[in-house]
């Protein structure tokens, strides 16, 4: 199997690069106005946006009636670049008056902003409103919008933000949701109205139904670009110890007690970054957004597989009573995991039955009757004593190597495998009172620190342990597996995994992608995980 040696890849993953670009450029838009200014019927509300001389009550008459006569227009009419300016500059002067009452020049009442209402944002509670047209986005793929009534923009929510409060899996760099702003005449007033596109693609407007213009990359691009912005972390899985505080689930926007949840789950060396491509195009999807929220789990790829699921299936029950402690939102019943390589180790032992199944593939002493401090006999309980969980539903696994690899032998990877720091805990203690319990055979393969490059291994003792427990009976799982497009599946590899690694008998549907390794983010990749999200009852 050839392959990219590690050591040429190094200087790339240690610098490591920014998958998103974003670059906030109204200047664009504002010299697009002022070529437009000089040819459309418009010409005076345009001009009018570039003198800041002239009384905010008239500014906004001015902005009012140019939004009035060019809500008809599409994208590409010179029209709708005025459409899309004056909504940017009427925004941002609600936002100046801190969403009170604006007067308006020559009308008995004043422009008022709708704080209430079904799938209405209140614009109050965010820190930043940004015209997404202002947005120019690098890295992703293709930017999915949809036409409609009204200007998209991205709206930013600070961690602290009261609008948050109760989320549990809220990142330091706060949340963003794609919001339409709408001009409507409200009755006797002008109202402006932010609605939440992601609860709802329409709305009711003038006393009719309609679709809403949306932009869901680029609250995605500008969510990534205020955090790590990386997809691959070298330093996570090198200083697992450093980094395990940091360690769970990751909100992607605020939570829908009527949607789905979609755990996404990364491989090794890498980060929730790379499910970028997958989440904006899932997103373009209207079933899926209708139906399913997505959820990010971060964790140091240094750690062992079995320590990583247990904190995964803590940050569930952690969720869960935080979110529905009363256990009444049946979609947090129906979790979608969907992991790539390590990941979707991690993800499968969320559906197996472990306990007395794994711990006596190790050793014939009942874990009760273990000679070891009762703090590590309970960690030991909390990594390898666990059940098939019920509330998930079904699991998709990425280029996920059950039975190991063959570049997890390689002197590179024994290298790296040595570096890998783990965190304290009472097992790495109490190592010497495990070790001689252990079967002869199994002391080899578990004579060092049990990390996550020695678990990859091919047909390591660990990872055939783990491929050997049930599953949960009746619970769909599907693989998705990379060939590089030479189509000689059952001899081919992904580049990192071989088929017989990642192929598993009896799963519900297996994918072959023309892709490398990253099956995830290819376009055959996602569009097969688009298809069993939406096969899900």
């Amino acid at each position: 199997m050839r392959s990219i040696p590690l050591l040429i890849l190094l200087p790339v993953i240690l610098g490591g690069c920014a998958i998103v670009g974003v670059k906030k450029d109204p200047e664009a838009r504002r010299q697009a106005l002022q070529s437009l200014a000089r040819q459309t019927p418009l010409a005076g509300q345009v001009k009018s946006l570039f003198r800041t001389e002239i009384p905010t009550g008239e500014k906004v008459a001015a902005l009012i009636e140019a939004l009035q006569k060019t809500s008809a227009s599409q994208p590409g009419d010179p029209g709708h670049i005025a459409h899309l300016a004056a909504m940017a500059e009427l925004v941002a002067i609600a936002e100046k008056n801190r969403f009170q009452p604006v007067p308006v020049a020559g009308s008995p009442v004043p422009l008022v902003v709708q704080r209430t209402g079904t799938g209405v944002l209140d614009p109050s509670k965010t820190s930043q409103l940004v015209p997404a047209a202002d947005l120019r986005i690098r890295g992703i793929r293709e930017r999915k919008t949809t036409d409609g009534a009204g200007v998209p923009f991205v709206a930013w929510f600070p961690k602290d933000s009261p609008a948050l409060a109760g989320q549990p899996g809220i990142p330091g760099v706060g949340l963003c949701e794609p919001v339409t702003a709408v001009l409507t005449s409200g009755g006797r007033s002008p109202e402006l109205t932010f609605f939440r596109t992601l609860r709802s693609p329409s709305a009711v407007i003038d006393a009719r139904r309609q679709v809403l213009a949306a932009d869901y990359s680029a609250p995605l691009a500008y969510f990534i670009s205020k955090g790590r912005n990386r997809p691959i972390d070298i330093r996570a899985m090198l200083f697992s110890d450093r980094y395990i505080a940091d360690a769970g689930l990751i909100q992607l926007q605020p939570y829908d007690p009527d949607k789905i949840p979609v755990v996404f789950v990364h491989g090794l060396l890498s980060r929730p970054e790379a499910w970028t491509h997958a989440t904006n195009g899932l997103l373009a999807d209207p079933a899926i957004r209708k139906k399913y929220q997505f959820w990010y789990y971060f964790y140091p790829t240094g750690l062992p597989v079995l320590w990583s699921a247990a904190k995964l299936r803590s940050e569930l029950d952690r969720f869960r009573e935080a979110l529905d402690p009363s256990r009444t939102h049946r979609p947090l019943d129906k979790i979608v995991i969907v992991g790539h390589s390590m990941g979707g180790l991690i993800s499968g032992l969320m559906i197996r039955q472990g306990g007395k199944k794994l711990w006596g593939q190790f050793t014939d002493t009942p874990l009760s009757d273990l000679p070891v401090p009762e703090d590590t006999r309970e960690e030991l309980k909390r990594t390898l004593d666990f059940g098939p969980r019920g509330d998930v539903s079904r699991v998709v696994f990425v280029a996920t190597p059950h039975r190991g690899s063959t570049l997890a032998l390689r002197p590179v990877a024994r290298f790296f495998s040595g570096l890998i720091r783990l965190p304290f805990s009472p097992i790495l203690r109490d190592h010497q009172y495990i070790f001689p319990e252990l079967r002869p055979e199994m002391r080899a393969a578990l004579s060092a620190p049990t990390n996550s490059i020695r678990l990859l291994k091919a047909n390591s003792p660990q990872l055939l342990a783990i491929n050997s427990l049930p599953m949960r009976p009746g619970v769909p799982f599907h693989s998705i597996i990379g060939d590089r497009g030479r189509g000689d599946s059952p001899e081919s590899s992904d580049g990192v995994v071989p088929f017989w690694s990642s192929h598993l008998e009896h799963a519900t549907t297996e994918k072959i992608v023309p892709s490398g390794h990253g099956a995830n983010e290819h376009p055959a990749g996602i569009a097969e995980i688009a298809r069993i999200l939406r096969e899900e009852k």
